[in-house]
């Protein structure tokens, strides 16, 4: 199980309130409304145009359609619960919850004095947790560079052996050259808590023990509360040993993984120990869409293809929770304990697709043909999350200048708009994928894309307005295909405690 103490990046398979408001300037086109306050009559839709739909008291979401054609209704819900679902269509059931993971025991403390610097051959002590419990192992120094120090266990026995060494050699290459630097300049510096100036990446199989490639814990960079007054002192990427003929055993697999990681830490640092609120803690899935989004922005945007993938509809490929009916903003943005292991996937990538497109949407960034990073307002929003001692939805709402409801309604309208049909409000797209001239992966999502020569995307996955499960999510979106062949109404009776808001979409 996860907490906010400690941050894994888990194996992939396969191979592998209440209201919202119209944004200014976005062209939307609702039914106007007469002296009783009553909705207007029918609206005009052009193909590829997005107009809200009306709302009645008893929940139900409707809207008057003057032209024949495909539409796509957009239902969402505002409603605050977490793991809740509520009934549309025919069906109002109770909801349903989950209730919260278990909490990781408490690290022991540790007295030790930091690491100041170290050199091949070295030994010491470190405290890591094998899946039950805390365990005391032995680690050995085997590589050093100007900013990364690689140790491997020495106590712990596996089968899988030792990293090649041209392997680490590359990776401490991509890391000294691409990511660490990058980070630093998109989302800000990490902490320094031992003064060595280096990443330390230590190597165990206890981490695959755990059931994870790769964990931090912010114990190590704390005090953070539960962790007592230090964990093993360092910015430390606890790496599991890789398999070599896996993925994540290559060397951009291992690079991805361990920026992904890096971001823990630098976000730790920045939003907890530095805001003097290490006792604070946010979902773990916002928190892993983060580090999901600095592997897009580092430039090893491979593997992360996947999580997001399961975010939209992937369920030939992934399994029956990798879909949007799986999505949930409350999910990923609300508490800090909340935890599904059946869609965690699902809730990983709409984390990572979210702050996507919240960092798009802030303006983005450039990549000259040297692979340099330029600022274009993203990079600065990031900078201003990272820094704020908001927590969660608050952070949103700080930084993007707006109600969460009203941007997480656009992103969910992205989401179904973008790479369908032309559509020329920015808030309604994603920005085209750029291929970063470094690492040669592409930055970025596309709905559609074809992953690695196998995964079909095509784009999030739609019900028919008549045949549907009859079950939306708290927090989360129902994407539905109506046809008229005349004029006429789209109805949708919907709980009233779902909250529910909804758009219609003109396909053609």
């Amino acid at each position: 199980m996860l907490t906010s103490l400690l941050f894994a990046l888990a194996a992939c398979n396969p191979p592998v309130n209440d209201d919202t408001a119209d944004t200014e300037g976005q062209g939307d086109e609702t039914g106007e409304t007469d002296d009783t306050g009553e909705p207007g009559g029918p609206v005009s839709v052009a193909v590829g145009e997005v107009v809200d739909m009306d709302v009645a008291e008893d929940g139900t979401v409707s809207i008057d359609v003057v032209d024949p054609g495909n539409y796509i209704v957009i239902l969402a819900s505002f409603a605050k619960g977490q793991g809740e679902t509520h009934g549309y269509g025919e069906r109002y059931e109770e909801a349903a919850r989950v209730e919260p993971s278990d909490v990781l025991p408490s690290r022991p403390i540790d007295t030790r004095p930091p690491t100041v610097s170290a050199a091949v051959g070295d030994e010491r002590t470190f405290d890591v947790y094998d899946g039950d419990s805390y365990v005391t192992i032995t680690a050995k120094v085997t590589a050093v560079s100007d900013m990364v120090v690689v140790w491997e266990d020495q106590t712990t026995p596996n089968e899988l052996g030792t990293i090649d060494e041209e392997v680490v050699a590359e990776v401490i290459w991509n890391l000294e050259d691409h990511v660490i630097p990058r980070e630093r300049q998109v989302f800000g510096e990490e902490s320094d808590v031992d003064a060595s100036g280096k990443i330390d990446v230590l190597v165990s199989y206890t981490v695959n023990q755990y059931g994870a490639v790769a964990y931090v814990t912010q114990c190590d960079i704390g005090p953070v509360a539960g962790c007592g007054e230090r964990g093993n002192e360092g910015e430390i990427v606890y790496l599991g040993v890789p398999d070599p003929d896996d993925s994540y055993g290559t060397p951009a697999g291992i690079t991805e993984t361990v920026a992904h990681e890096l971001n823990h830490l630098i976000y730790g640092w920045h939003k907890y120990v530095a805001q003097d609120q290490t006792d604070a803690s946010e979902n773990i899935y916002l928190t892993e869409g983060m580090s999901a989004l600095a592997q897009d922005l580092t430039g090893y945007n491979n593997g992360n293809q996947y999580v997001w993938a399961a975010a939209l509809d992937a369920t030939d490929y992934l399994g029956s929770d990798a879909t949007i009916d799986s999505v949930s903003i409350n999910d990923v943005l609300r508490g800090s304990s909340y935890y599904d292991v059946e869609r965690d996937g699902a809730l990983r990538g709409a984390a990572y697709l979210f702050l996507r497109y919240c960092f798009e949407q802030a303006g983005s960034m450039g990549v000259e043909s040297d692979g340099t990073l330029v600022d274009e307002g993203g990079m600065t929003w990031l900078h201003d999350w990272f820094d704020s001692p908001e927590l969660g939805i608050d952070t949103v709402e700080a930084t993007m200048g707006r109600p969460v409801e009203e941007v997480a309604l656009d992103w969910y309208t992205a989401l179904v708009v973008d790479g369908r049909v032309e559509n020329d409000n920015p808030a309604y797209n994603f920005e085209p994928r750029v291929v970063d001239p470094v690492t040669g992966y592409e930055f970025g999502v596309d709905m559609y894309a074809l992953i690695h020569g196998w995964l079909q995307l095509e784009g999030p996955e739609l019900q028919k307005v008549d045949r549907n499960d009859g079950e939306i999510r708290s927090g989360g979106v129902e994407y539905l295909k109506a046809e008229l062949t005349e004029a006429g109404t789209i109805r949708v009776a919907v709980d009233p405690e779902a909250k529910a808001v909804a758009r219609l979409l003109r396909v053609d």
